[in-house]
């Protein structure tokens, strides 16, 4: 088995902090983590919220639009974790970049960005502005593919990731508030034309779908990908991990946890696959469980 790289999920290490707070990061790069990812939502001001979501009723004590308060605002909201609003004030992206400086053994701070508003160029500048003191260090991933190969063109060093989420999904059964909503004719969420109607094998239709996603993504970016999907798109006979590897490019597999039935399963299918990291809440616990060597 390959070694893989085990990224810490919303600043998760198995603790009891809220998911993507400062508290939370700090207690992972305390305990020596070398990939940590967090949220980062726009503010009104300049700055990015550590949030999920684009609702602040939804992780906090506030109510109204994140993007529509001012950093001074959020600052003064508590996240709510498991129906219980905790003493943690919600994070700012200036805090996290403050305190990855003191810890220069980090190898990576992965900044999911969240198109919960328009993700003008002023933002992009925003946040190229923010992380600039720790640029080195820090990879911006998204679902807004759009927004990563603008951040391409205002900086070409900078380090992306990217999500195809919105473009190609498996079906959960769950309501749909963002892209694809259809099911296509091969059992994906898929709302591209190729899905429209059988047309071949889905090996076939599965290798035309990489093709369209990889001329959408920006040059060097890890490929950020639902562990689920990659393990259905094998059984149907297609490997977009040795897809993306012969194309130079490492995926990710998300989100993957020791405690939840199958995933150690499915994490040791992917790693016989060749996936160069997933994504977990636990990394130490989930390194146990695959008795291999990931990095954590």
């Amino acid at each position: 088995m390959t070694m893989i790289l085990l990224v810490h999920h919303a600043a998760s290490r198995g603790h009891d902090h809220p998911p993507g707070s400062l508290r939370g990061l700090r207690a992972c790069l305390e305990a020596g983590a070398r990939v940590v990812e967090v949220d980062a939502t726009p503010l009104a001001d300049g700055d990015f919220a550590l949030l999920h979501e684009g609702k602040l009723e939804r992780a906090t004590d506030g109510v109204g639009d994140v993007f529509a308060v001012t950093a001074d605002q959020v600052r003064r909201q508590r996240y709510t974790w498991q129906g219980v609003v905790t003493d943690e004030p919600v994070g700012l992206l200036s805090q996290a970049v403050a305190l990855v400086r003191a810890y220069p053994h980090l190898q990576e701070l992965q900044l999911d960005l969240k198109p919960h508003a328009p993700l003008t160029g002023a933002v992009l500048q925003d946040l190229l502005r923010q992380i600039e003191p720790v640029k080195g260090q820090i990879r911006v991933t998204s679902v807004a593919d759009w927004a990563l190969r603008r951040l391409r063109g205002l900086d070409r060093d900078i380090s992306l990731g990217v999500d195809p989420l919105l473009y190609l999904d498996v079906e959960t059964g769950e309501e749909r508030h963002a892209p694809p909503f259809r099911v296509g004719a091969y059992g994906y969420r898929d709302d591209h034309p190729l899905s429209a109607r059988v047309w071949g094998a889905p090996a076939d239709y599965l290798s035309a779908r990489a093709e369209a996603l990889w001329v959408q993504a920006p040059a060097g970016a890890v490929w950020y990908i639902r562990a689920s999907i990659l393990d259905q798109i094998l059984d149907h006979g297609f490997d977009w991990i040795a897809y993306l590897h012969a194309r130079g490019a490492e995926v990710d597999a998300w989100t993957l946890d020791a405690g939840k039935p199958g995933h150690i399963e499915r994490a040791r299918r992917l790693a016989a696959a060749g996936i160069d990291r997933i994504t977990t809440n636990d990394a130490p616990r989930l390194a146990a469980a695959l008795g291999c060597d990931p990095v954590f």
